[in-house]
């Protein structure tokens, strides 16, 4: 168990290396990598979504999902409220504590929670690491996308006004779209074609490759200066890999004893072991895209995301270690 969860992040971390070398080898330049995640948004994560409800779910399993949603629909905030006390605790710049509070609480769902959920867990685990993008990408347009524009603002010493519709805009994507329309069909029995199968499943089998690539590219193209380590930097990686997981596993534990038999079609063991582990990967990719667009201190964020990514080599498997002897 412990080799294939070191195999399984070894095989990650090379397809990720792929993606620096393909970068450095100047076949990947900045503007093309920027394709990679267009392609991850727009096509196939709503197909893994698709191929996900269709081979996972019943409507019995989907009837009982409310107890993972719930959870984790609560676990997320309380992750961001104990990053806005951290950011406080350990005296971060007020310029930049909306980008630590969203590093500090916020994981990497897409371009490494997917693929670590599947080679970890296999598509047994997938359903709950939908429901974990869904939760992790609603409060981050809700509430990381609002503290963000708020530190631009600090530096720029101006005001934006930032809108209902603008962040309602900015949930309605398509793989939160796929995730409703597959819940109606399930729900409602309906058994889709190969015609649409078939293809979904060729194109969201792309996801975790290009997740993986699109990290190297972003990593080579950071270079030595993302790698030079800055003040707050360690309390990112002591929140991500240790306070919020340890939050997340004990309310996952809480809730499978309360709940011990209640569920039959629900795994709450492999719903402990997946949420815990999509919630201690690496931070979010998108805190760096938003504080460039924005003015935020986006040096500063990306280095959470390479110093957070490398330490993962670590402790993903070290959470795997953990799952077999509790």
């Amino acid at each position: 168990m412990v080799w294939q969860a070191i195999e399984a992040v070894l095989v990650i971390f090379i397809l990720i290396g792929v993606g620096v070398l393909v970068s450095w080898r100047g076949w990947v330049s900045r503007e093309t990598a920027k394709v990679f995640p267009k392609l991850i948004i727009y096509l196939s994560l709503p197909c893994t979504v698709i191929t996900s409800f269709t081979t996972h779910f019943t409507r019995e399993q989907l009837a009982e999902s409310w107890l993972p949603v719930v959870l984790i629909f609560a676990v997320v905030p309380v992750s961001f409220v104990i990053g806005l006390l951290a950011a406080k605790i350990f005296r971060i710049q007020k310029q930049r504590r909306g980008v630590f509070t969203v590093l500090f609480a916020f994981s990497n769902s897409v371009f490494i929670g997917f693929p670590v959920a599947q080679a970890l867990f296999g598509g047994e685990g997938m359903p709950f690491a939908v429901y974990y993008y869904l939760a992790n990408t609603t409060y981050f347009w809700l509430l990381g996308y609002y503290v963000i524009r708020r530190d631009a603002d600090a530096l720029s010493g101006q005001h934006s006004k930032i809108t209902a519709t603008e962040v309602l805009k900015k949930l309605v994507s398509a793989p939160i779209i796929t995730i409703f329309v597959m819940v109606v069909v399930v729900l409602a029995g309906i058994r889709l074609p190969d015609l649409i199968l078939t293809p979904a499943k060729y194109i969201g089998g792309m996801t975790s490759p290009l997740s993986l690539l699109f990290m190297g590219c972003t990593i080579y193209h950071v270079g030595l200066k993302g790698m030079k380590y800055q003040k707050g930097i360690g309390a990112v990686m002591l929140g991500r890999f240790l306070v919020i997981p340890a939050l997340c596993f004990g309310v996952c534990m809480l809730a499978t004893r309360l709940m011990a038999g209640a569920l039959a079609g629900i795994d709450l063991t492999m719903m402990r072991n997946v949420f815990t582990m999509q919630i201690a990967l690496p931070v979010m990719t998108q805190t760096v895209i938003i504080s460039e667009l924005y003015g935020a201190d986006v040096e500063y964020a990306t280095k959470g995301v390479v110093w957070t990514t490398l330490a993962s080599l670590v402790t993903i498997p070290a959470y795997m270690v953990l799952f077999q002897y509790i």
